[in-house]
């Protein structure tokens, strides 16, 4: 008799922070939540906030949060299927940094180990350089109120490995 041994994979939870400062805004972010859902299942906050333009170089922006749940373990691959999805949203990235968008997607944080990458970019994501890198969780998150509220009215806020959403110390963990 042969037992056949199964790997079944652990699904890893990612708050990813959504934003659009151009054309129809809410279309984007709905356009974004379905987006994701093809990465996996999406929870997303019931709170979306518009902030102003902080560069000054665009309209306010729409912002919101959402937990994804994906089998993809790899924060780097999971970070390279954002910039995918943001790139078929019609973000143009030539620009610059900071520059009006119509669909921003944020890695904040994963219940996986949190750290820092630098890798060489994929050839289907060579206008973005020729290296991504990402910080886990995101450096800037936790002082961003767009960010926090919205992933704060979850009904599970904490659900990504215990880290739960404030403002002094991004590194503490539900007990």
């Amino acid at each position: 008799m042969r037992v056949h041994s199964r790997s079944f994979a652990v699904p890893v939870k990612a708050v990813i922070a959504l934003g659009s400062n151009l054309g129809d805004r809410r279309a984007h972010l709905d356009a974004g939540l379905a987006a994701l859902r093809t990465l996996g299942p999406v929870v997303p906050s019931p709170l979306v906030m518009e902030t102003p333009d902080e560069s000054g170089r665009g309209p306010a922006y729409l912002n919101t949060v959402a937990i994804l749940v994906t089998e993809e373990k790899d924060p780097r691959h999971l970070l390279e299927a954002l910039l995918r999805l943001e790139l078929a949203e019609g973000r143009d990235r030539s620009a610059g940094r900071n520059a009006p968008r119509t669909l921003d997607l944020d890695l904040i944080t994963t219940d996986g180990s949190p750290g820092r990458w630098v890798w060489a970019t994929p050839e289907d994501l060579r206008v973005l350089g020729s290296e991504l890198s990402l910080e886990l969780p995101h450096p800037r998150a936790f002082s961003r109120p767009f960010v926090l509220e919205p992933w704060r009215a979850l009904s599970d806020p904490g659900a990504c490995g215990g880290v739960i959403p404030q403002e002094k110390n991004a590194n503490r963990r539900e007990r």
